[in-house]
C-alpha cells in the first residue's frame, strides 16, 4: 500500500494507462475512464498557501456508471500531501457539505482544519460532480445567492442555469448522490488505495453513507461531522423543532449569565415583538452583491430575519453573536428612526456569513433538492404542520426555491432504495453540536444507532460544523483516526458549556444604551 501520488503535471502518472494516438483517419477514442490526468492547483482567495504544495489531477469518469454513454465527466481532486516525511498509508478523504460545495473550495483551510490529521496523513480534497472546477460546471454563477436563499428565483433562472448543461447532452439526474459515490470509488481504485479514512460534513454524510454502502469495506474509518440522512428535509418536523428549540436555548443561557442578562434583560420576547413589528412593516436593506459590486433593495419581512437569525444561531459558533442581533433589532423594528441599514448588512449578511454561499454549485444544489429531497415529502402539509413553530420558524418561507425549480426541472425520483438506512460495522465517529439548527442532534443520534460501534460526541455550546470550529473537535477526529477507531478522548469537549455570549455588534458599541 502507498499514499496517493497524483500525477505530476511534467509527465504522465503511473495510474494514466498510456494508449497509443489513434491513426488520423480515426474517430476520437472513447473516453478512458477512471483515468487521471494532472490538473493546475487553484490558489487559495482567502488562506496562506498549503505546505508541502498540493497536486491536483481530474478523473474521467462515465455520467451515468449503470450505461456509459453520452458525454464524459470530469472529478476534480487535490491531494495535500502530509506533513511529515513518513506518511502513513491511508489517507483522509474529505467530503464537504452543501449539496454544491466544492473541496477544491477548501484548500488553503483544510490543512489547518485537519492539521494533526495532515501531520501523519495526505487529505485528499473532491470537487463531488457538477462543483468547482469538476467538469461540467453546475455552480451557476448568474444565480443571485440573495435571491436563492430569499425567495426570488425564477423558472427562467433554473432554465438560464442548467439548460446549457442539458444542451451539451449531460442528463441532470445523474448528478446525484449514488453517481458521485461511485465516482469516489472509482478514485479510491485510479490512486491504487486498498483503504482509506472519510471525513464528511453535512450533506457530505450523505454521500459517505452511500459510499459505505457501494465500497465500504475499503473505509477504514468514518468521521461524521454534523450529519444528516439520505431522508431528511428542512421542512421535516425534528428539523423545524430545533431551530424553535435554539431560539429558547439562546434565551435560556443568556439569562442564566450575569453579563448577558444584565445586557439584554427583554430577551425573552424579542422573537414575537420583532416579527410582529416587521410582518406590520418590513425593513428595507440595500445589500451589495459580493461577486459583481450590484446593489439592490432586499425587503427584509420577519420571514427573511427568521432564517437569517437561524442560520446564524445553528452555526459553528455563530451563536454568540445572537442576543446582541436580537436586541439590536427588537430596537430598531420599534423606533424606524435608529434603523441604520449598512450597519444592519454587516449585523445580518457580514461578508464571511456570505463566503460560503459565493462558491456553491446552486445548480447541483437544485438537482439534488429535486431529485432526492422533494419527492419525499408532500411540502404543503409539512408547511401547515409547520406553522406550529412560528414565530421562530416561519414554514412557508423554506425550500421555496424547490417550489420553482422542481417543476421545472421534471426530474424523475431517486431509487427508494437510496432512502434504506445504511447499516455498518464500519469504525464511526459522530460530532455533533447542540445548538444545529440544520442538522439536528436527533438525527446523529440515530445514525449512531445505525453504525454499530459509533462513538458519538455532543458539544454543547457549537452549532453546525463543529470540526471547522473547535481545533477540539479535529483533535478527537484525529485520535480516532490514529487509532483506527479504538480511542476518541472526549476530555476536551466537556468543556464546551454554553457559549460566552458578545454584548457588542460591528461597529463596536454595545447595543444597549
Amino acid at each position: 500500500m502507498r499514499s496517493p501520488t497524483l500525477p505530476e503535471p511534467a509527465a504522465p502518472a503511473p495510474v494514466v494507462v498510456a494508449v497509443p494516438p489513434p491513426p488520423v483517419a480515426a474517430a476520437p477514442p472513447a473516453p478512458l475512464y477512471g483515468s487521471l490526468r494532472p490538473a493546475p492547483c487553484p490558489s487559495p482567495d482567502r488562506d496562506p498557501p498549503s505546505v508541502p504544495s498540493p497536486r491536483c489531477a481530474a478523473l474521467t469518469v462515465p455520467q451515468d456508471w449503470d450505461h456509459a454513454a453520452g458525454p464524459a465527466v470530469e472529478v476534480f481532486v487535490a491531494v495535500l500531501p502530509a506533513t511529515s516525511p513518513a506518511p502513513h498509508e491511508e489517507p483522509v478523504l474529505v467530503l464537504t457539505g452543501g449539496p454544491g460545495q466544492a473541496g477544491s473550495d477548501e484548500i488553503g483551510s483544510a490543512g489547518t482544519m485537519l492539521k494533526a490529521m495532515r501531520a501523519r496523513r495526505d487529505i485528499i480534497l473532491l470537487d463531488q460532480r457538477g462543483t468547482g472546477r469538476s467538469v461540467p460546471s453546475l455552480r451557476c454563477p448568474a444565480i443571485d445567492p440573495m435571491r436563492f436563499w430569499y425567495g426570488g428565483l425564477t423558472a427562467d433562472d433554473v432554465l438560464e442555469c442548467l439548460g446549457p448543461v442539458q444542451a451539451a447532452g449531460y442528463r441532470l439526474e445523474h448528478f446525484d448522490t449514488r453517481q458521485s459515490a461511485l465516482d469516489v470509488s472509482a478514485l479510491r481504485r485510479a490512486l491504487d488505495l486498498p483503504n482509506w479514512n472519510i471525513v464528511a460534513t453535512s450533506y457530505g454524510t450523505i454521500l459517505a453513507q452511500e459510499l459505505v454502502r457501494e465500497d465500504g469495506d475499503a473505509i477504514r474509518t468514518l468521521t461524521l461531522n454534523s450529519p444528516t440522512t439520505a431522508s431528511a428535509t428542512w421542512l421535516d418536523d425534528d428539523r423545524l423543532a430545533s431551530v424553535q428549540r435554539a431560539f429558547r436555548t439562546v434565551t435560556e443561557d443568556c439569562a442564566a449569565m450575569t453579563d448577558c442578562a444584565r445586557h439584554f434583560p427583554g430577551l425573552a420576547g424579542a422573537v414575537p415583538r420583532i416579527a410582529k413589528a416587521l410582518s406590520a412593516r418590513p425593513l428595507t436593506l440595500r445589500v451589495r452583491d459580493p461577486r459583481n459590486g450590484r446593489e439592490s433593495d432586499l425587503r427584509l419581512g420577519w420571514p427573511v430575519i427568521a432564517g437569517t437569525l437561524a442560520f446564524h444561531l445553528g452555526t459553528g459558533a455563530e451563536m454568540v453573536r445572537v442576543p446582541a442581533m436580537l436586541d439590536y433589532l427588537d430596537k430598531i423594528s420599534a423606533d424606524r428612526q435608529g434603523a441604520d441599514t449598512r450597519r444592519l448588512t454587516d449585523i445580518l449578511a457580514p461578508e464571511p456569513f456570505w463566503r460560503i454561499f459565493d462558491h456553491l454549485a446552486y445548480g447541483l444544489n437544485l438537482v439534488i433538492g429535486c431529485r432526492e429531497n422533494r419527492p419525499r415529502i408532500d411540502a404543503r402539509a409539512a408547511r401547515a404542520a409547520g406553522a406550529a413553530y412560528y414565530p421562530q420558524v416561519v414554514a412557508e418561507a423554506i425550500e421555496t426555491d424547490y417550489d420553482i425549480a422542481c417543476p421545472t426541472l421534471k426530474l424523475p425520483p431517486a431509487d427508494p432504495a437510496f432512502y434504506r438506512p445504511v447499516m455498518a460495522n464500519t469504525p464511526a465517529l459522530i460530532l455533533t453540536g447542540v445548538y444545529d439548527t440544520l442538522s439536528p442532534t436527533v438525527q446523529a443520534e440515530a445514525l449512531a444507532k445505525a453504525f454499530g460501534g459509533a462513538k458519538i460526541v455532543r458539544f454543547r455550546g457549537l452549532g453546525h460544523d463543529v470540526l471547522g470550529t473547535s481545533s477540539c473537535a479535529g483533535a478527537i477526529a484525529a485520535r480516532f483516526v490514529e487509532t483506527a477507531g479504538t480511542e476518541a478522548p472526549q476530555d476536551c469537549a466537556d468543556r464546551f458549556l454554553p457559549p460566552s455570549f458578545d454584548t457588542t455588534l460591528p461597529g463596536g458599541e454595545e447595543t444597549r444604551r
